[in-house]
């Protein structure tokens, strides 16, 4: 690099050096009058006067660094030669900064005060901060394809003008962790357990039991999970059979996917809750008191209901939904439990061995205490003998308690028989409705191991239960519609008069808060001791909100700790010692008020970005406070490092002289690291775009208090230092004042008034060991004495650039083996119970569910109706997507269901014709007929808003042999499929928008006409993937699901995918390209910022490439140390060009502004700012290093 940027005093060098640095003057004529004009301002206003002998050796060491004008003299006088326009350039900034430093000085109380007022004027805009926990607002991109998905349905309800007076009950819409679920995970207690064994599926039992009788009182009232689960809508009923639907509707359970619905076990918890009586209304439920869904059989209740009261084509939604005999006829997990029903496979009836088991209990001393049967607790056959009734429950539960004596009175067929629990269990367990719920195994059961075929499951090490809970609208509905002066309202105590939306919610909220808590502490997950030992892991929607509203706030406690090791430092490397008591030349308060100035400003940078809009999160709170204080205590050891300097070289001027030699430097990596964080903001990840323009701002904030505030309060330090008053202790003095400022008053000789002027002759490079020694054993005199003359050896260079590259061919190869990824575990705070669970749920479940999104409302559902179904199948070819053996999704869908129940009715009115019920010719009926084949021949005369039977009986169909529902009176039969069998609606999932309107056969005063639904502008499609073991993994899922998308979006089906696969891990298909566009821009920032300010873009490239060099080295180094590539490591390698700058810029400042040798520049500017520079990297690493202590990983 050639010296081209500096001047030097022609007279003071020997010829080679002024050979080596000449420049031609090649077209000044031309720019003259320009610099003319320069001259006037930059040039002819400094002298050298004020200055001693020290300060011309400095300045012949590093002209442009002491005074560019004083250079630009020397080069009009023809005395000197260098580049102007880099001269031109330094000089104005360095007048401007000299300027700023003398106003300073003049009126430092003025400025203090001044700047104290903005800045707390900035910390009132604190109290407005609002903390984002929402991690789907967190994590993604705005403005971007993702976000315009997640928000299409709120912006379709904001735009559409559509009445919702008549539509039904919505439907709530799941949505990534934002949805309305939680989960229970049960894992092995102890390396190698299987879990599918009797034990550990009890203990779940019991877990769902708790559960499901879990109650919280909020607005004196009592809230249970049945009164906010989610659940089928129940039937719309008329006349006589109005007064069973809240019965059907307490039948009907909630709808919860876990692994004991495959045993007669999962109706333990299904309740209903509370009890429900009807011991005196229906034959068909057992001699109990109350009904419950462990011994009653549905379909047969519903079969008497129906019998009773007629519920019309209601009852053949229990039949298509396959629920059967409910419970009844599955296995039972522990075949000894007394309530084992008859119908379980494996019942035991111990009765036959009775009274070999008595005879066995007399001859060993063994009591049972007889049942007392007064509350008719178990069913037995009419004949079953007396004693069988009093003692078939001890028998049982003796033997469940002591299994290793059967063999002492019963024979080896004689024993009870436990299910093979993976075999009952391959494949998943279906719901209460076999017909359209079932749960796929990869959903229920984690750690799964098969044979060696891979066919046959024998183990597995995890259970996963999810309760599926209404949207704040449904519990709203539930219990405002039932409000009546009858005591038996599910909720009378109820105050209808404060009952609202947002206090559903508030109920929702609070009671899986509450059950979260009940389960954190749950006793199975605490051994004999009382040690923590985690089996049981449960989540709600509102655990990740609140454990990130928790940690989001500040920790005060790091933050002090933090802090005080700063200032130690600080002050430790400021101390300077008279025996005892600090020196006058001490600086401990100046590192002292520039820790506390660099924290000030840190805040009122915070407080104006709250009023720019920014929210806070975890980023802001836990690594922001660190980060900037680290970056911008920097600044503040350079100022003090060349404070002490310029206390030796003149006795006015001192914070003018002082801004002038060190501002350059502060400006050229201050504006650096401020544009390294605003370029972050061009990743399109809200929290850390949060992140880097909160961090822009404060360190904006650092850099105009360091050139203003903290200034001010070194030229009060200066009055105090020059006052000969001793450090910290400002009312003692310390060396007199002779001693104190003996090196300001040394005399000096100037005959001149300029240098340059050959009276005397100027201090050559050989008069170096004139300079005052720095104290020994201290870190300059470490690097002079020791580092310098280290760096200068040839073999050193040479090992250095060796190493450097070998390192560099590393890192790419480290690069290459780098993972990408982010874990849902590591963003929230580790060692706690959601980090706890998520960590269970990533080792164990690689299961998602996701929606297809059909977007309307310019879609011909009637005639796409195939293309549908095409694009349903297209999905589920997807590897990852769950499939039945026959190749089909695994969770049915709307159209599917809608078609289904058209094709019953049709069935129900083509037999209805065959009895002759129609006249053909007009089209009316001719006697009484099914409620099934009434909808059916309502729907075959509606066709749009045209209600006609004339010429469609007998010739419409429904649905054809194709499987094609009627194009004309598609929407009309939507509205009766909405309305009449809108359980299994709700079973679908698929949250119609805008909804049908409201329609019921059973009003006899409506229109004939079925009213039709208005083109659905939302409408899903529900699937489970599987497979999803790791980022990678689940970006080629995304890919593979997208590009299907996208094929039908061009065959005229607009559509998008939605889940928290999609809405967590799509910024992946992006990162690479954001990343590298980032440090485009903030490369391309620092090369110009160093080119105008130094006006040299060979050392703007120079720098550039160390700092790429470093950057490429750290990402190689995070490839080999198992770092993965994310969002937040993303901003680590931004933020590390700025950084670098910190470590370059001042340096390659100092080399440039130094005259001599390659080798005598080097060890010139090493000398110069390697001490702050190793103070300002120590400094830094002290903030970074307290984010080790931060709750995220």
């Amino acid at each position: 690099m050639c010296a081209s940027f500096t001047c030097h005093v022609i007279n003071s060098q020997p010829r080679q050096q002024r050979n080596n640095c000449c420049c031609t003057n090649s077209g000044q004529k031309r720019l003259q009058s320009l610099f003319q004009f320069l001259d006037k301002y930059l040039v002819w206003e400094s002298s050298s006067d004020e200055y001693n002998d020290r300060w011309k050796r400095e300045f012949l060491k590093q002209p442009s660094w002491c005074d560019a004008g004083l250079c630009l003299q020397q080069i009009k006088r023809g005395k000197a030669s260098g580049n102007k326009w880099a001269l031109y350039m330094r000089s104005f900034i360095q007048k401007t900064l000299f300027s700023l430093g003398n106003k300073v000085h003049a009126n430092a109380a003025t400025v203090i005060v001044t700047v104290l007022m903005m800045f707390s004027i900035c910390c009132y805009g604190l109290q407005f901060v609002h903390i984002e926990t929402d991690i789907v607002k967190l994590w993604v991109a705005k403005g971007g394809r993702l976000d315009e998905e997640l928000n299409f349905l709120s912006r379709i309800q904001s735009t559409m003008n559509y009445n919702e007076s008549n539509a039904g009950v919505e439907i709530v819409r799941e949505n990534g962790l934002g949805g309305g679920y939680q989960v229970v995970i049960q894992t092995s207690e102890y390396a190698g357990q299987n879990i599918l064994d009797r034990d550990p599926l009890l203990k779940h039992v019991d877990t769902m039991r708790e559960i499901a009788n879990f109650s919280i009182e909020l607005h004196n009232v009592t809230w249970s999970l049945s009164d906010i689960c989610f659940k089928p809508a129940p039937p719309e009923l008329d006349g006589m059979a109005a007064d069973m639907s809240d019965v059907i509707e307490r039948i009907v359970p909630c709808i919860w996917i876990t692994p004991i619905d495959c045993f007669w076990e999962g109706a333990k918890a299904l309740g209903p809750h509370p009890d429900l009586s009807l011991l005196a209304l229906l034959k068909s439920i057992p001699n109990r008191k109350f009904i419950q869904w462990t011994y009653f059989d549905p379909m047969e209740v519903i079969s008497e209901i129906h019998r009773m009261f007629n519920i019309g084509s209601h009852h053949t939604f229990f039949k298509r939904a396959g629920v059967g005999h409910g419970y009844l006829d599955r296995y039972c997990i522990n075949p000894l439990d007394p309530e084992c029903p008859k119908m379980a496979p494996n019942y035991y009836d111990v009765c036959p061995m009775l009274d070999t088991f008595r005879d066995y209990a007399r001859q060993n001393n063994i009591t049972l205490e007889a049942d007392d049967f007064s509350n008719d607790a178990y069913e037995f056959d009419l004949l079953s003998l007396f004693d069988c009734n009093t003692y078939r429950g001890p028998m049982m539960r003796w033997m469940f308690a002591n299994p290793d004596r059967w063999s002492e009175f019963l024979d080896h067929s004689q024993y009870p028989i436990f299910p093979d629990y993976a075999g009952v269990m391959s494949g998943g367990c279906p719901g209460f409705a076999k017909g359209v719920l079932h749960w796929p195994e990869d959903m229920i059961l984690g750690g799964v191991k098969r044979s060696a075929n891979g066919m046959r499951m024998e183990s597995a090490e995890a259970l996963q239960s999810v309760f599926l809970v209404a949207s704040p609208n449904d519990v709203f509905l539930r219990y405002k519609e039932k409000v009546s002066s009858d005591s038996t309202a599910p909720k009378p105590e109820l105050d209808q008069s404060i009952w609202s939306e947002q206090l559903a919610e508030e109920v929702i909220q609070q009671w899986q808060r509450n059950f979260t808590r009940m389960l954190y502490k749950h006793p199975a997950n605490f051994d004999k001791e009382g040690l923590e030992r985690r089996t049981i892991h449960p989540l709600a929607s509102t655990s990740i909100a609140d454990m990130l509203q928790e940690f989001c706030q500040f920790n005060y406690k790091i933050i002090f700790v933090g802090y005080g090791l700063m200032l130690l430092y600080a002050i430790f490397t400021q101390m300077k010692r008279d025996g005892c008591l600090p020196s006058s030349q001490s600086c401990m308060g100046l590192a002292l008020a520039g820790v506390l100035t660099v924290t000030f400003a840190s805040i009122s940078g915070l407080g104006l970005a709250t009023w720019f809009g920014i929210e806070f999160n975890a980023a802001t709170t836990q690594i922001v406070p660190f980060l900037t204080l680290g970056i911008g205590v920097d600044n503040m050891f350079m100022l003090l490092h060349n404070y002490h300097d310029v206390m030796s070289l003149t006795n006015q001027h001192e914070i003018g002289i002082l801004m002038r030699e060190t501002g350059m430097s502060i400006l050229c990596t201050s504006i650096n690291n401020i544009l390294s964080f605003l370029a972050g903001t061009m990743l399109p990840i809200p929290a850390l775009r949060s992140f880097c323009a909160q961090s822009s701002i404060l360190l904006t904030f650092n850099f105009i208090a360091i050139l203003t505030l903290y200034p001010a309060i070194i030229s009060i330090d200066l009055r105090r230092r020059k006052a000969g008053m001793r450090d910290i202790i400002c009312c003692v003095r310390g060396e007199s004042r002779e001693e104190a400022y003996s090196m300001i008053t040394k005399p000096h000789i100037q005959m001149k008034t300029t240098i340059g002027e050959p009276i005397m002759r100027m201090p050559s490079y050989k008069d170096l060991e004139d300079e005052p020694e720095p104290e020994p054993f201290s870190l300059h005199s470490l690097i002079r004495n020791y580092y310098i003359p280290f760096i200068n050896r040839k073999c050193v260079k040479t090992v250095v650039i060796t190493s450097s590259f070998a390192l560099l061919v590393l890192a790419v190869c480290g690069m290459r083996q780098a993972a990408i990824g982010l874990e849902l575990s590591d963003v929230l705070p580790e060692h706690t119970a959601p980090a706890k669970f998520l960590q269970a749920r990533d080792k164990y479940f690689s299961f998602y569910p996701m929606f297809a999104v059909i977007k309307g409302p310019h879609i011909d559902y009637a005639r796409q109706q195939h293309q549908i179904d095409n694009y349903r199948k297209a999905i589920a070819s997807s590897k990852f997507v769950i499939k039945t053996k026959f190749g089909e999704p695994s969770e049915k869908y709307w159209l599917g269901m809608m078609r289904d129940w058209l094709a019953s009715l049709q069935k129900a009115y083509d037999h209805e014709m065959a009895l002759g019920k129609f006249n053909l010719t007009d089209g009316e009926l001719k006697g009484n007929v099914t409620e099934d084949a009434l909808i059916a021949h309502r729907l075959i005369c509606s066709a749009g808003m045209v209600y006609q039977c004339e010429g469609r009986v007998g010739r419409i169909r429904l649905v054809d042999d194709m499987q094609t529902i009627n194009y004309d009176g598609f929407f009309n039969y939507l509205t009766a499929w909405y309305n009449q069998d809108n359980m299994m609606y709700y079973v679908s999932q698929a949250s119609f928008y805008p909804a049908p309107p409201k329609w019921s056969i059973l009003n006899k005063n409506a229109p004939l006409l079925v009213p039709p639904a208005a083109p659905l502008a939302y409408s899903q499609i529900p699937f489970y993937l599987t497979g999803l073991t790791d980022t990678p993994v689940i970006i080629e899922m995304i890919k593979d699901i997208r590009s299907t998308c996208d094929r039908f979006v061009e065959q005229g089906l607009p559509n998008f995918p939605q889940g928290i696969a999609f809405t967590f891990w799509e910024q992946y298909l992006h990162l690479n390209g954001n990343l590298l566009t980032a440090i485009g821009l903030i490369a391309f920032a620092v090369f110009v910022v160093i080119s105008v300010l130094l006006f040299n873009p060979w050392a703007a490239f120079n720098v550039l490439v160390v700092l790429i060099v470093m950057t490429v080295e750290l990402a190689g180094f995070m490839g080999w140390a198992g770092v993965k590539m994310n969002p937040v490591s993303a901003v680590t390698l931004i933020t590390a060009v700025g950084i670098g700058v910190e470590f370059t810029a001042h340096v390659v400042l100092s080399y440039l502004t130094s005259l001599g040798t390659r080798s005598e520049r080097t060890s010139s500017a090493i000398d110069r700012v390697f001490v702050p520079v190793i103070h300002g990297a120590l400094s830094t690493l002290l903030g970074i290093l307290m984010l080790g202590f931060s709750e995220f990983e």
